[in-house]
């Protein structure tokens, strides 16, 4: 230890003791005495060369004197644990913003399927209406209304009360040849009937 400590009695000279002994800094002096001093500075008084530390085996309050300083070192241990502490407060701040982070991400992704399934809601249609538009656009996906009408995959159009006769191709629908549409119809006949039979979650993809 002796060949880590530095010498006092010189550098004091060129070194003003607020600078060398910072308030709150950990250090260990070894006095002439032989004794080992251990703790934090409290203050330094330039005038009378005193070193006020706050002993870290005991609490006291122990005023040394520069010319009683054979070598001081600082505390490696408390520094260490310094250190430690400010990694964790770092990590910790870290985490937080992750988590910040995951809830901010979750929060955009609840208000956007809210917004999703608000397109879907038509405050015109009927209950029975608006479960069958429910049951078609999870079993189709391309589902739209049109007033109180709901149209599939822009090739069937379901009016009201949303029957099995209440089914019909549009007369406009394009692509696929009629046995395709009339394949498609008769799937949406089906998750329709579901519904008023109330049995079943009328899942038939077209």
């Amino acid at each position: 230890m002796a060949g880590s400590m530095s010498s006092t009695s010189s550098s004091s000279l060129s070194q003003p003791l607020h600078l060398k002994y910072p308030i709150s800094s950990q250090w260990e002096f070894k006095l002439n005495t032989g004794e080992l001093v251990k703790g934090e500075v409290y203050c330094t008084d330039p005038v009378a060369d005193l070193v006020i530390l706050q002993d870290s085996q005991n609490n006291d309050i122990r005023m040394i004197s520069i010319t009683s300083i054979k070598g001081a070192t600082p505390d490696k241990d408390v520094a260490a644990s310094a250190a430690v502490t400010a990694l964790a407060c770092d990590m910790k701040k870290i985490d937080t913003v992750h988590i910040m982070k995951v809830l901010e991400e979750r929060e955009k992704r609840a208000i956007r399927l809210a917004q999703e399934s608000l397109k879907h809601l038509n405050p015109k249609a009927p209950p029975k209406g608006q479960m069958a538009f429910d049951r078609l656009l999870k079993a189709c996906n391309e589902v739209i209304w049109k007033g109180e009408s709901i149209i599939v995959l822009d090739t069937i159009k379901v009016d009201p009360p949303y029957t099995h006769d209440d089914c019909k191709l549009l007369q406009s629908a394009g692509a696929g040849s009629g046995q395709q549409k009339q394949g498609s119809l008769d799937r949406v006949q089906k998750i329709v009937d579901s519904i008023h039979a109330g049995n079943g979650d009328g899942m038939f993809f077209v």
